[in-house]
């Protein structure tokens, strides 16, 4: 019978801490001049589903939740926006709608960067110009993993792969490297699997009984059998 879950992780890929690609502190410096600076309180929609926008946003502070929204006007948490990373590339540079709402989740400040002078750092920049293509190879790595979650048959599965996922771009290492925390409350957790908290709080408490994880307030800890389970 074929695992529901991806093949087990060894403890080696905690050293790799996350996937997720953030431009460096001294581009980020080499950046501002380039942009203006936009503030943002919790709550507000930095940019909405199916807008075309003419610059890209790079996170200096805060936080921001990345929304997707079905038909039926349910919202879906795909990830977190945090600092040093960047959004908006492909509406910027080829016109194409958002694909997303972008909500502010805690106060925040972003720079925003003129397709203007988006593209001209990119014609005198090859490091610039390959930072940027990170970050959408990051993205699109991201979706794929997305994709395939929501492909599973089980709502343990999806709870595990989703999991999985968040704890490549999210996940910070606790202080002896063994195992992984999430700053994720169990209500983010429910909306990124599609699924009611009372469900995916049922799967939690089964995986917590199992030695896997470690709920605690606002926070999810992965445990390192978690990387080692399969069933």
């Amino acid at each position: 019978m074929t695992p529901i879950y991806p093949a087990a992780a060894t403890p080696d890929w905690l050293d790799t801490h996350t996937i997720n690609f953030r431009i460096s502190e001294d581009m980020l410096k080499s950046l501002l001049p380039m942009g203006r600076l936009r503030k943002c309180k919790p709550g507000e929609t930095v940019v909405s589903y199916g807008s075309k926008i003419d610059h890209v946003g790079i996170c200096l502070t805060g936080q921001f939740r990345v929304l997707l929204n079905s038909i039926d006007g349910h919202s879906q948490l795909v990830r977190f926006l945090t600092e040093r990373e960047m959004y908006g590339v492909p509406s910027a540079l080829a016109n194409a709608p958002f694909p997303t709402d972008l909500v502010c989740d805690k106060p925040g400040e972003l720079l925003i960067i003129t397709r203007s002078n988006l593209e001209a750092r990119l014609r005198s920049d090859p490091d610039f110009a390959l930072a940027l293509i990170k970050n959408l190879a990051t993205r699109v790595a991201e979706l794929f993993g997305f994709m395939e979650a929501e492909l599973l048959p089980s709502l343990r599965a999806r709870v595990y792969q989703a999991l999985m996922r968040l704890a490549k771009y999210h996940g910070t290492p606790d202080k002896r490297g063994e195992d992984m925390v999430l700053h994720f409350t169990q209500a983010e957790l429910a909306s990124n699997v599609n699924a009611s908290r009372q469900k995916v709080h049922v799967e939690l408490k089964r995986m917590e009984l199992e030695g896997l994880v470690v709920l605690g307030y606002r926070t999810i800890t992965l445990k390192s059998t978690f990387f080692e389970s399969q069933t």
